[in-house]
């Protein structure tokens, strides 16, 4: 594996540009420098490479096989530093916020909202990352992790965590669903498909419990592995979930809704931990609307 200092960029961006041109005096001319200085540069990277980049016949050059190659590929990469580069430049009046969330939770609580937070904050742009229930926080590489259920301090990160919201978790389903069978009584909802998945077990027995449904065998239904799966079953109609009342109503166009909304089960509480990474001003700003939203 080649270190990163090793690399002749000087020579490889003089490659490039070499390769694009009809002659090294072309290439020079873009770049600003002599012919002498652009046929330096290539030896040198043919030196670096240990293979020919161009054929010489008199004046006129011709690309290798190996400096195809390597053209196309440079050229694809020189392109995409230059369209990062135009991006952060187009945003230097923008901060940007990087937040990593759970996939449930950013799909059906986060995303609804951001633009919202979005509007009220043209100054700041939050980028957001989704992580899978099992998978290690990225310290590294946000300002803000929300985390289901860990409410130690992530990473050992001097500032300190705080919870956001314990779920309440209710019974949703799709109105298609109640247009089915009328929804008067807990046991009525037995008559539809129980929605489960992998990652939040006895979700449907706590609430059955909690609803003086007991001892009911629950077995059978649709089962997914991870919950923002599952909940495309249910906004298609296949079926009734337990979920984080927290998360809906979502947008109208879900036609989602809790029957039962005050029965509820509490389950695991959300938390936000700042990352020492994190600039105090953008995130306090965040953070402030977050809670607005909890409470709204």
């Amino acid at each position: 594996m080649l270190n990163e200092r090793e690399l002749p960029l000087i020579a490889l961006r003089a490659f490039v540009v070499a390769a694009r041109s009809d002659s090294l005096s072309s290439a020079a001319e873009e770049l600003g420098v002599t012919h002498g200085a652009v046929s330096k540069q290539v030896r040198l990277l043919e030196d670096w490479l240990g293979q020919q980049v161009f054929t010489r016949e008199g004046r006129s050059m011709a690309l290798t096989p190996y400096g195809r190659v390597l053209a196309e590929q440079l050229s694809q990469s020189f392109r995409n530093i230059e369209s990062a580069c135009h991006y952060v430049r187009r945003r230097r009046s923008k901060a940007v916020l990087a937040v990593e969330a759970p996939s449930t939770f950013a799909m059906y609580f986060l995303m609804p909202r951001l633009k919202r937070f979005e509007t009220a904050n043209p100054d700041l742009a939050v980028w957001i990352s989704t992580r899978m229930t099992g998978q290690t926080p990225d310290v590294s590489s946000h300002d803000l992790l929300i985390t289901r259920g860990i409410s130690e301090k992530i990473g050992g990160q001097p500032k300190a965590s705080m919870a956001l919201f314990a779920e309440n978790l209710t019974p949703v389903c799709s109105m298609d669903l109640l247009q089915e069978k009328t929804i008067e009584a807990p046991e009525d909802l037995l008559a539809f498909p129980l929605i489960t998945s992998a990652t939040r077990p006895g979700h449907w027995e706590a609430w059955l419990q909690k609803a003086g449904l007991h001892d009911r065998l629950f077995e059978g239904g649709h089962r997914f592995d991870h919950m923002f799966v599952a909940m495309h079953a249910v906004r298609e109609g296949l079926g009734a979930i337990v979920a984080p009342k927290e998360f809906f109503p979502g947008k109208p166009e879900w036609r989602l809704v809790c029957p039962f909304p005050d029965q509820v089960v509490t389950g695991e509480t959300y938390f936000a931990h700042p990352t020492s990474r994190a600039d105090p001003r953008y995130l306090r700003r965040f953070l402030d609307w977050l809670e607005d939203e909890i409470k709204g």
